[in-house]
């Protein structure tokens, strides 16, 4: 009498376990993630991360900002501008394996960014951007060798700049902005290598930027996008034959420091188009190619400075 209800629940837990051998530890992960969200005004999360009944089940949980593999590996959890708030722990993600992408970018989440984040080494873009972060950027952040983008702007991150950025060979782009984030312009420019966009505007980096070409080559060579405005950086502008590495610029925005000096020629730019100087301490006569069309300029700002002819 009871043979078929028994076989029933032996082929039923048979297709639980290969449920649970797919992303069973992974769903434990994200609810343990869940934990940290406690303001949720669209109910994007506390309404739709619940754990999935065998009817609904699919290879991906069907939650908001939630994404998987063909394989059901949680791939990325993008949660982006979505009033959430709370204090967020990261280790509960240690569970992602194959987790690529999280951003999290324009919320209002506090917490302090853990060590342990270092080890998910699976990442590949990561977005804090927006939100009430603090406390330093860990060291171990330099662990994840297979990031391309990093992005912590407008947060509450204090501290040195952390050490190790030489080893992330991946990473494009880097946006550190709006923080209190402080160290050597010198030192640090020699730790970023093949980035295309790096700013590190209004932080509190000091220094020269009139630096011994070993030491900007790296960065020189491959940076489309510079932001360094908004910060304490004194001396000199960078050197004629240093400027001339510069080779893709685009974008160069050194405003609001204390930076002194002539400014070199930029013939050497080709693809220059914006140019912010203002609010400086430079003075010399204003390179004429800046007016020419030798360079493709729609923007340049001069203002501020001691600049006379």
């Amino acid at each position: 009498m009871n043979f078929f209800p028994a076989l029933y629940s032996y082929f039923l837990s048979l297709l639980l376990v290969s449920v649970s051998c797919v992303s069973d530890s992974e769903l434990r992960s994200l609810l343990e993630f869940k934990k940290g969200v406690r303001i949720d005004p669209l109910r994007k999360v506390l309404d739709t991360w619940n754990y999935p009944t065998l009817e609904s089940f699919s290879d991906c949980p069907p939650w908001t900002g939630v994404t998987c593999d063909e394989n059901g590996n949680v791939t990325a959890v993008v949660l982006e501008g979505l009033g959430l708030g709370g204090e967020l722990k990261f280790h509960t993600l240690i569970g992602l394996g194959k987790l690529k992408n999280l951003s999290l970018a324009g919320n209002g989440f506090t917490g302090r960014v853990e060590p342990t984040l270092g080890t998910m080494t699976s990442l590949q873009h990561l977005d804090l951007s927006g939100n009430g972060f603090y406390g330093p950027i860990p060291e171990r952040i330099s662990g994840l060798w297979d990031l391309k983008h990093l992005n912590l702007s407008a947060n509450k991150f204090k501290g040195g700049f952390p050490r190790g950025f030489n080893n992330l060979q991946q990473l494009k782009v880097l946006d550190l902005h709006s923080n209190q984030l402080w160290g050597s312009i010198g030192d640090l420019v020699q730790e970023l290598r093949n980035l295309e966009y790096v700013d590190l505007s209004v932080n509190e980096f000091f220094g020269s930027i009139s630096l011994p070409l070993e030491n900007i080559s790296s960065l020189a060579n491959t940076v489309h996008h510079l932001n360094l405005s908004h910060n304490k950086l004194n001396g000199g502008f960078f050197k004629g034959d240093a400027i001339a590495l510069f080779r893709n610029l685009e974008v160069l925005d050194l405003g609001y420091n204390q930076i002194n000096g002539e400014l070199p020629s930029f013939g050497s730019l080709p693809s220059l188009r914006v140019l912010r100087l203002g609010n400086n301490q430079l003075f010399g006569s204003i390179p004429e190619e800046l007016f020419e069309t030798s360079i493709p300029i729609v923007e340049l700002d001069l203002s501020n400075n001691g600049f006379t002819g």
